[in-house]
């Protein structure tokens, strides 16, 4: 199980720490990161989690 910390609407962490799918179901405040690598060719590189996604 993945663990996020919730934040506000100002992005200060409120001190709770819930599964992803909590956060996401009560659509909470939390951080991402993504990241985009294009090469010489202007391809992107895709990571596919999981073959369900």
């Amino acid at each position: 199980m993945e663990l996020i910390d919730v934040l506000d609407e100002n992005g200060i962490f409120t001190g709770q720490v819930l599964s992803r799918d909590e956060v996401h179901q009560k659509g909470l405040w939390h951080r991402a990161i993504v990241v985009a690598i294009i090469n010489e060719k202007n391809q992107i590189l895709l990571q596919q989690r999981s073959f369900k996604k």
